[in-house]
């Protein structure tokens, strides 16, 4: 079995936002909370947590999270991704996570881990509607290119650099990859989680 290694980057500065989204409540639950939860309960290899944010730190710990501290967050996303990659132990691949997707689905964790495992020199990305979304797997080969990001250049920058190694699994769930980035975002996912589950409006 390949080992994966999950990470999510939970230190951003929600700068259209212009206040900490991760900390706003979507039910009553911290948005950040929803993708912890949903990758604590996945059975990767190592699972960890790139934060600035002592809430969500202590969180990830009871979670069984490695917990990291990013104290350059504001040098942009490569730093979290280079703090979790120095974090982490020798394994098969990456899985990175964003921390303002609520609604990702454990199935669509599976599915994606399922394709890796089948094509384990490849970068898994996930499509919807033809556009790439996160998470993105990449292979354990291309770690030195990823600690060669700089300032706020993410993921994107590898993929570009491999397309061909990209292996694109269709997700076709409405809703799974909305992220929140704006005002009228977290709006729309409260509504979204109202129709998910419409038991709370009794």
């Amino acid at each position: 079995m390949l080992r994966i290694t999950a990470i999510i980057m939970a230190a951003g500065m929600s700068k259209r936002m212009k206040q900490d989204k991760l900390q706003m409540a979507i039910n009553d639950k911290p948005v950040y909370e929803y993708i912890l939860e949903t990758v604590a309960a996945y059975p990767f290899y190592e699972k960890i947590v790139v934060a600035k944010d002592d809430k969500i730190l202590r969180k990830a710990v009871k979670l069984g999270f490695l917990a990291v501290r990013n104290s350059k967050y504001f040098l942009g996303k490569s730093e979290s991704i280079k703090a979790g990659l120095k974090a982490a132990k020798k394994t098969d691949g990456f899985m990175f996570f964003v921390a303002d997707q609520p609604f990702l689905k454990p199935e669509t964790i599976d599915k994606l881990c399922r394709k890796f495992h089948d094509n384990p020199l490849k970068i898994i990305l996930p499509f919807h509607n033809g556009s790439p979304q996160n998470p993105v797997i990449f292979p354990y080969f291309l770690k030195e290119q990823l600690l060669a990001l700089e300032n706020d250049q993410g993921g994107k920058v590898v993929i570009a650099k491999n397309r061909n190694i990209i292996v694109k699994v269709d997700i076709l769930t409405i809703n799974e990859f909305m992220d929140i980035d704006t005002l009228e975002d977290y709006q729309n996912a409260q509504k979204f989680n109202i129709l998910l589950n419409p038991g709370e409006l009794s």
